[in-house]
């Protein structure tokens, strides 16, 4: 089994990520907590706590207050 780096994402948080770029290409601004639950068939709080990940590993960004504010960091 290989290990991950500490930066590196899980492949739920890769699918994750993807579906956010993904969406933000399609529809020209961010999905809601509520949106990626309901793609990813989880609950809000599964989702919030892969964002709170995936900026702590610099993969995502987020304005708070701002609702549809997380954006994909470029790599």
């Amino acid at each position: 089994m290989q290990m991950q780096t500490k930066n590196e994402l899980t492949p739920v948080q890769a699918e994750t990520l993807a579906f956010i770029a993904e969406y933000r290409k399609k529809n020209g601004y961010s999905a809601t907590v509520a949106e990626m639950a309901k793609a990813a068939d989880v609950n809000g709080n599964a989702i919030s706590g892969r964002i709170t990940t995936m900026i702590k590993k610099g993969a995502i960004t987020k304005t708070p207050g701002i609702a549809r504010s997380i954006r994909p960091v470029l790599r």
